[in-house]
């Protein structure tokens, strides 16, 4: 179609309108939007519903995690700086180069086999009593039964009259008895004693009136323990516990305990308990076995009795009781 003249002014303004519309309409269209256009955008978040009976609570988590950094930091929670320092109780260093010359410089105890006449196992190496590193009390003497010696001023003797002791002829209660008397009257009226015979049961020795207590060696009171030594019978069974535990309840410094019973043989629990609370009292527990052997047994409870009290072991051949050897140290060693 060909344009006049006339038409062609009409068509150059209807064309330039119609790209103007276009060029518009294509910048609208490319724009970013906004929202709805209805109301501003607003940012969300989290809300942490807490129900209750009566109510619903809505709480932002962002405020509660501000709200717990503040809790935090208002109790001193421990920072990264405190956290690499030292803890304020921390202990200093050890000395450890002062440590090993106490130690080179303190002596050591020495160690034997625990026999009597054996002085470097008397009850001063194991903190008893009579070393040289000990200090005599004005009361202390030192007393023998049977070649072993104990240093003290309160004395426990604890010996064995059941039935047994009436073998080869009864000569092992004669000799007991006439120790026990020996060692008696080697006391003085600044010592305390206690005699406990036992079998079944222990018996001790009590004045008329008089509670069972440690008794001071005044001269009558010696006799009349005498005359009860030499009235003592033996006969039944044999119970070793309750003796031993009977003379510890008297907390005395020294404890000869004397019997030809190995068995029965003091448990290994009993034997930790009587060394519980001779350790409490600081009493030295000595032990004599009568035996028919020649020599002392390798094994016996007696043995683990002195040595674990700090006491001298002694073992005593009652094939050989009266003889003019009787109770000397050599004995024990055999």
């Amino acid at each position: 179609m060909e344009l006049t003249h006339r038409q062609l002014p009409a068509f150059i303004a209807s064309l330039f309108v119609h790209v103007c519309l276009l060029v518009a309409l294509g910048v609208w269209w490319t724009r970013p939007h906004h929202g709805t256009g209805d109301e501003p955008d607003r940012e969300i978040g989290i809300a942490i519903v807490h129900r209750q009976k009566d109510q619903t609570r809505y709480v932002d988590a962002a405020d509660m995690a501000t709200e717990a950094t503040q809790k935090s930091q208002a109790v001193g929670e421990p920072t990264q700086s405190t956290l690499s320092a030292p803890p304020a109780d921390l202990a200093q260093p050890l000395d450890l180069a002062g440590i090993l010359q106490s130690m080179q410089s303190t002596p050591s105890p020495m160690a034997s086999s625990g026999l009597a006449g054996d002085v470097a196992l008397s009850g001063a190496a194991l903190g008893g009593d009579g070393g040289q590193d000990t200090e005599t009390k004005p009361n202390d003497t030192t007393t023998m039964v049977f070649g072993v010696s104990g240093s003290g001023s309160r004395f426990v003797y604890v010996f064995d009259r059941s039935d047994s002791m009436n073998g080869t002829g009864g000569r092992p209660l004669r000799a007991a008895k006439r120790e026990l008397i020996r060692s008696l009257q080697s006391l003085g009226e600044r010592q305390q004693f206690q005699i406990i015979f036992y079998n079944d049961k222990p018996t001790p020795f009590q004045l008329s009136g008089m509670p069972t207590q440690l008794y001071r060696g005044e001269t009558e009171t010696i006799e009349r323990a005498i005359r009860y030594v030499d009235s003592i019978n033996a006969f039944g069974g044999t119970e070793h516990d309750s003796a031993l535990k009977m003379a510890l309840r008297m907390s005395p410094d020294v404890i000869f305990f004397l019997t030809d019973a190995r068995i029965p043989r003091l448990s290994g629990s009993e034997l930790f308990e009587i060394q519980r609370r001779a350790d409490s009292n600081g009493t030295t527990i000595h032990a004599i076995e009568f035996g028919t052997d020649f020599a002392a047994p390798s094994v016996s409870f007696l043995r683990e009795l002195a040595s674990m009290n700090g006491g001298q072991y002694q073992y005593v051949n009652t094939h050989q009781l009266g003889s003019p050897a009787l109770g000397s140290p050599a004995s024990g060693n055999e």
